[in-house]
């Protein structure tokens, strides 16, 4: 395994030397602080109570009635979730996700996580005897399986039942029910109803979130994920409550609670976070497999599939191949990978792994500039491509905030001309390209960008190199994408090829440097392919969509404007700036 390999990896992932599947799950690979962690964790414990190892009853294989065992892995996360710090007696991890392949045991386990949050000894207290802190059960469970319908929480509590046999239920009082498991002494493991989804219910002691891929804000997902944040989070402090999500990979760009808890998950592992307190367990399949190679498909499967001995390798291989599933449905579903979606522009996780948030522009060197003009409905964004090497940074963004704060919203076009001058300050800024709104002013009609971009106009022709629009009627910065502008079809083919060759340097040769700006990225992840009658270009799902694009366009706009500036002969060779590391 080489260096370069390792550094391709996105951020929170590691190699299993044994298989070559993508881990995250953070187990110490220190004997020292593999010690520490199994020390100040309840999971060892806990683990010997499911797996009969105690005075009092476990669980049981809810198929064959013999007593619980935890795969490696599942054992392992136990640990880690049930990790605490020794000083402050709080758990190390506020929530969690277990993301796996079909069939790799999701379902039990989050059965199996149910019981031991109902019956087990989950809840940390300090022991005043021992002077050291240790699990006892729970005064008054509330526990809670929460789905998109009712249906899917309704088979994990069937499970949870099951693993409970009927010396188990006699020994803690167990009343099981359809929709709810009621203990003697007032605790439930109960189904977070329809109602429950828009009301506020009693605090939680610990929720389950069932597949979190199909929770979208269509599906009422987003409501009902939010609603089970609210019910673990006004517990008292005593309590800790805290959720898990049990899911299959999530199809990106869909804007799903398992995405979202994913860019978190992300976005802390990358020190853009206050606190790192989510634990991300998944195992993958390398992802670059070639399905359609035996050797290949049947290695991914064995890395996908490495902490679920039971499965059948060869009847999932023979699922893959068959011609009524997709590709992304065999990567997302069978290999646990990030697949795009069917015409996703670019694939989204190799893009990720092109960030380098450790490259930024440098003070003097010469760019080019894209600005995406909107009033209200798309975001304003400005972009700059660095003309030596062709780096992206995103410079602005301004859209609509969501909720009332978005009522009347304009795009603030001061703010917007402040910073495209104090980039012509500090930069030398070759080639300015504005895409105007065709919006227009609601108190004198005029175009609502057209004052704006005349100033750019007149205060810039003299400076910039290259023009957007060139000739003895053009503009310096104007380049204007409506196919009924002068112009506007050539404008319309070169931002096409443009888009043809940025989509090829993410997905084959992965030559594209981006400064890994959030913003950049959800808009890349949202765009769509579009055919049109010079090739494919880049746009939203739909016109009405609020899944924006607009940064992804305006990365395509400054190269494209890179591009135009190397070709012109009124550019000298472009001075090399020293990347700045931060």
């Amino acid at each position: 395994m080489t260096d370069t390999e390792i550094s391709e990896l996105p951020p929170g992932y590691r190699l299993d030397p044994t298989t070559g599947a993508w881990l995250t799950a953070p187990w110490p690979t220190d004997p020292d602080a593999k010690a520490d962690l199994i020390a100040h964790s309840l999971g060892p414990d806990i683990i010997d109570w499911a797996e009969w190892r105690t005075d009092e009853p476990g669980l049981v294989d809810y198929l064959t009635g013999k007593p619980w065992r935890f795969t490696p892995g599942q054992a392992r996360f136990l640990i880690l979730w049930y990790a605490y710090d020794p000083e402050r007696g709080r758990w190390l991890y506020r929530s969690g996700v277990k993301r796996g392949a079909k069939g790799t045991g999701k379902d039990p386990f989050g059965g199996a996580l149910c019981n031991i949050e109902l019956v087990g000894r989950s809840q940390l207290v300090f022991d005043d005897e021992r002077g050291a802190w240790t699990g006892q059960r729970h005064l008054l469970p509330l526990v809670q399986i929460a789905s998109n319908s009712e249906a899917q929480s309704k088979d994990t509590l069937r499970i949870a039942n099951a693993m409970l046999n009927q010396e188990a239920r006699d020994y803690y009082n167990v009343d099981s029910g359809e929709t709810r498991t009621i203990l003697k002494d007032g605790g439930r493991l109960e189904v977070l109803t329809a109602s429950e989804r828009t009301n506020e219910g009693d605090p939680a002691t610990f929720i389950l979130l069932n597949e979190s891929h199909h929770m979208t804000e269509g599906s009422g997902g987003h409501s009902l994920a939010a609603v089970a944040r609210r019910n673990v989070g006004k517990s008292p402090a005593t309590l800790q409550a805290r959720i898990v999500e049990m899911t299959n990979a999530h199809q990106q760009g869909t804007d799903s609670v398992a995405e979202r808890t994913y860019e978190a998950w992300q976005a802390q592992v990358s020190g853009k976070a206050k606190r790192a307190d989510i634990l991300y367990d998944s195992i993958e399949a390398d992802p670059s497999t070639n399905l359609y190679d035996d050797d290949q498909r049947m290695r991914a499967l064995q890395q996908a599939y490495s902490d679920a001995p039971w499965s059948d390798l060869e009847r999932l291989s023979d699922e893959i191949l068959d011609p009524r599933t997709s590709v992304a449905d065999s990567i997302r579903y069978y290999l646990n990978g990030l697949a795009a979606a069917e015409d996703a522009w670019v694939d989204p996780r190799k893009f990720d792994a092109l960030a380098r948030p450790d490259l930024s522009l440098h003070d003097g060197e010469q760019i080019a500039l894209f600005l995406d003009c909107s009033k209200s409905s798309d975001a304003t964004g400005l972009v700059a491509a660095r003309l030596s090497d062709g780096f992206v940074a995103t410079l602005g963004m301004w859209q609509r905030p969501h909720g009332d704060r978005g009522k009347g919203w304009l795009a603030p076009r001061h703010e917007v001309d402040a910073l495209v001058r104090q980039t012509f300050d500090r930069y030398q800024v070759v080639w300015f390209g504005v895409d105007p709104s065709p919006a227009r002013d609601d108190e004198n009609e005029a175009l609502y960008w057209a004052e704006t971009i005349d100033g750019f106009h007149r205060d810039f022709h003299r400076k910039l190199k290259v023009w957007a629009t060139p000739g003895a009627q053009g503009n310096s910065v104007r380049f204007d994408m409506r196919m009924s502008e002068r112009g506007g079809r050539d404008r319309n083919k070169a931002f096409t090829e443009q888009a043809e060759l940025v989509q090829r340097a993410i997905d084959e040769e992965g030559t594209l440097l981006h400064d890994g700006d959030p913003g950049l990225r959800i808009h890349t992840h949202n765009a769509k392919r579009r055919p049109n009658q010079w090739g494919m270009t880049l746009g939203k799902e739909n016109r009405d969509s609020n899944k924006l694009v607009d940064l992804a366009v305006c990365m395509v706009g400054a190269l494209l404007g890179r591009r135009m500036a190397l070709n012109s002969t009124k550019l000298g060779k472009p001075r090399s700036g020293k990347a700045t590391f931060v």
